[in-house]
């Protein structure tokens, strides 16, 4: 369901943690930290820019419109500078924490807690530990265990969960989006993502180069290359993308808007890639469920028909070791190995699981 009204209207799920932040909100019972967990895309970043507006503005109106809108002094949202939150950023936090808030009832943080390296977290722990004045962090990690002991402890852990996407669906639909119930099924739980697939033409593109590449079982190692170069042309279109955007808001971007729009457009890159990984596993997980007789599980709802194509060429493939082989390539990207070289290898290994057996391979 989705919030109709107060603080977080307009936020679709998670109704069980937007209660017990609206709780705190009424009986004054709110922590000092917050650790928001769960997938990108299910709402945390939404819900923390609501929950710090309501903070920051302390029942004004007025005050909580322009924190809303980004534009309190108080509300603060540290973005990373690249792949990391920087001892510099942190120690920026801890000063202005120190301070009494410029106009607002709090001063409130916005921090990517699983963006710390050793050096920044260590920085912060001991105003985390023994907060002075009004001030409240809002920690957003896309797990608990991406985020240090030694801060994850000192915080009040909030969970995040992936929204069902039939109710994904019905949002999308009552906001006139085309093909809902297909976003909705690629975007996995997270609504940011059903939406990025509704709108963004890089995207399914991506997509579009992916199931080319999925069934393409080659032996020969330049096709393998011209597959996975097409996947990364795709991803560089939706970094180049996105670091246009950027720097859109800027009326004569300065050498710091443009290494954010640079910083912004590697971040996307590399997401993209992520999820033409994501993409491939969910592709193989459909023929999986359509080779055991339950199509209607299938999340690529357009394409059905051309995974029992495949399925049915392909008896004794091994679907589900196919998508379970692209876990391990998922887990090589934290790691900083070369997206080419971890399609490469993923495009190999999958062609043995799903063909090896077969003669001539």
């Amino acid at each position: 369901m989705t919030a109709d009204t107060g603080v977080f209207s307009g936020v679709l799920g998670n109704e069980p943690s937007l209660r017990l932040l609206e709780r705190g909100l009424a009986t004054d019972g709110v922590a000092h930290a917050y650790l928001f967990h769960g997938q990108p895309g299910v709402g945390k970043r939404t819900v923390a820019r609501k929950f710090g507006a309501a903070l920051v503005a302390g029942g004004d109106a007025t005050a909580g419109d322009r924190a809303r809108r980004g534009l309190h002094p108080d509300l603060v949202e540290m973005e990373p500078e690249g792949a990391f939150t920087t001892i510099r950023q942190i120690r920026e936090v801890v000063r202005l924490a120190a301070s009494r808030p410029f106009e607002g009832a709090r001063r409130c943080f916005i921090l990517f807690a699983d963006t710390f390296n050793p050096q920044a977290a260590n920085a912060l722990l001991k105003t985390l530990e023994e907060p002075e004045g009004e001030s409240v962090f809002l920690l957003l990690a896309s797990s608990r265990e991406g985020v240090l002991p030694t801060v994850a402890s000192r915080a009040q852990a909030i969970r995040f969960d992936p929204v069902p996407v039939p109710e994904v669906a019905r949002f999308l639909k009552g906001h006139g989006v085309e093909e809902a119930e297909l976003v909705a099924a690629l975007g996995r739980g997270s609504l940011g993502l059903s939406l990025r697939y509704a709108r963004e033409e890089e995207m399914r593109e991506l997509r579009d180069a992916v199931f080319e590449t999925g069934f393409s079982y080659s032996r020969d190692f330049e096709e393998r290359h011209r597959a996975v170069g097409r996947i990364l042309a795709r991803a560089e279109a939706v970094g180049a993308t996105r670091e246009k955007t950027y720097l859109e808001a800027f009326e004569e971007p300065d050498r710091r808007a443009k290494d954010g729009a640079k910083r912004a457009g590697k971040a996307a890159r590399d997401g993209a890639v992520t999820e033409a990984l994501e993409l491939l596993t969910l592709l193989y997980r459909d023929a999986a469920v359509i080779g055991a007789g339950a199509p209607e599980l299938a999340a690529n709802v357009d394409r059905v028909g051309e995974i029992q194509g495949r399925v049915r060429e392909s008896p004794e493939a091994d679907w589900a070791g196919a998508a379970l082989t692209l876990g391990e390539s998922r887990a090589s990207l934290a790691y900083n190995v070369s997206p080419e070289a971890i399609l490469e290898v993923a495009l190999s290994r999958i062609r043995r699981r799903i063909l090896g057996s077969y003669p001539g391979w």
